[in-house]
């Protein structure tokens, strides 16, 4: 560049963050120090979170949690039910699932945890007017034996935000309702990396958390058992079936082996032992409520009461001084 051409100043970016003038302390100590002098607004914001904290302990519901363990249903040993898949010697025999991928095998336990409170399961549940009942009780008029609308304010903004685009809420619960209560409550967890699972749910009442609890265990295990006894029945009626046709005596014993492995899978399916779940820990729940934890939302609530207002006196502080600086630029 020519001699006596001074360089032109080069705009800076717009930014909260700008460099300290001479004399100036730097964006740290200045931020330290916007927030000591800003003190009162820290208690107000912390103290506020407590507040909000506390209001909202008032007003939600406790909730008790039931708790279960459980496991794969054993099929050898001496409490076992025996093994319900033939295994004949000597010959290749039906097997429980066709073969494939080794990710395509579903066992009757992955089938437990995968229908457990919903599908069928809680269609089945939905029949039961008890467990309507317990699940649903803000909707259930007791006094006049009908269902109703929930009260409060909040129902009724949803019912009245319903309405405005042509449609309404639901009034009396049925199996996809059954199963969304379910799936917002119900939490399978696994134990440690083996196959045991920890299945919580969560209710006002303690008794009725332990019942609910037991009865989804019982009718997830009874909907897979009557699952593999209806197609144990319709492949022993087959084999019957063609029997009565073949007269190929080699063909009529192949029919009978299949015929007997059958069989034995029928009576394995009837002996009265869970059958894809085997329960390691009945239902239970502690004797007071655990949900919400006060101990755990009070602070975290006072916590970030604090940290909003942090954040809202650096940002005020920010562009404060960023007014600052647009006013020394000529």
């Amino acid at each position: 560049m020519p001699d006596g051409v001074i360089n032109p100043p080069v705009p800076q970016a717009m930014t909260l963050a700008l460099p300290p003038a001479h004399g100036e302390e730097g964006d740290l100590r200045t931020i330290l120090r916007s927030l000591r002098a800003g003190w009162r607004w820290l208690l107000a914001g912390w103290s506020a979170g407590l507040a909000l904290a506390v209001i909202a302990l008032w007003l939600v519901t406790p909730a008790y949690t039931a708790t279960m363990v459980i496991g794969p249903m054993a099929r050898i040993g001496a409490a076992a039910t025996g093994s319900r898949v033939p295994v004949s010697s000597g010959r290749d025999s039906a097997t429980g699932a066709e073969s494939g991928a080794a990710d395509e095998s579903l066992s009757d336990f992955a089938r437990y945890l995968e229908l457990f409170g919903s599908g069928p399961v809680a269609e089945q549940l939905a029949r039961e007017p008890d467990v309507l009942h317990a699940l649903f009780p803000d909707r259930w008029d007791a006094g006049e034996g009908r269902w109703r609308p929930p009260p409060g304010p909040l129902p009724m903004a949803k019912r009245a935000l319903l309405a405005l685009v042509g449609r309404r809420d639901w009034v009396e619960p049925d199996g996809d309702r059954v199963e969304r209560a379910l799936r917002e409550r119900l939490l399978i967890d696994m134990l440690r990396s083996g196959p045991m699972r920890r299945i919580s749910f969560r209710h006002a009442d303690r008794a009725t958390a332990v019942d609910l609890l037991g009865r989804i265990a019982a009718a997830t295990d009874a909907h897979l058992r009557s699952e593999a006894a209806r197609r144990s029945a319709a492949q022993i009626a087959h084999i019957k079936l063609r029997l009565d046709a073949v007269t190929v005596a080699v063909h009529r014993q192949a029919l009978s082996d299949l015929l007997l492995d059958q069989e034995r899978v029928a009576m394995m399916i009837g002996v009265d032992l869970p059958y894809a779940a085997d329960m390691l820990q009945p239902p239970a729940a502690g004797m007071l409520p655990d949900w919400p934890n006060p101990a755990a939302v009070v602070p975290l609530a006072g916590l970030v009461g604090l940290v909003a207002a942090g954040f809202a006196l650096s940002a005020r502080h920010a562009l404060k001084e960023h007014g600052t600086g647009m006013e020394r630029v000529p």
